[in-house]
């Protein structure tokens, strides 16, 4: 099944968007967190609620990837219908044409 470039080139300028923030967001500590260390018994809570902080942003990527990818699923099933549509009608003519030129 062939890749449907242009459906991808046009979704390309977001894509390289939210590639660039998340590099970003990697790179960058979160805001109004401090880092600790695990010895200190007194800040694992700070720490559990950054980790899950983390998680939660995590999910909601996943999420957001999990649609573009079921969209573009879609989008090539759809490019696949239309492509095997097209073949069948250039054959049909490509007959059509041929009995035209033999009873011509």
């Amino acid at each position: 099944m062939p890749v449907p470039w242009a459906k991808l080139l046009v979704f390309a300028p977001q894509i390289i968007d939210l590639s660039r923030e998340l590099l970003k967001r990697a790179k960058a500590p979160p805001a109004g967190t401090q880092l600790v260390r695990a010895a200190e018994p007194e800040n694992v809570a700070l720490r559990v609620a950054a980790l899950e902080e983390n998680e939660r942003r995590q999910a909601e990527l996943i999420e957001r990837m999990a649609t573009q990818q079921a969209d573009l699923s879609k989008a090539v099933t759809v490019l696949h219908r239309r492509q095997r549509w097209l073949i069948g009608a250039v054959v049909v003519l490509g007959v059509l044409l041929l009995l035209a030129l033999w009873r011509g």
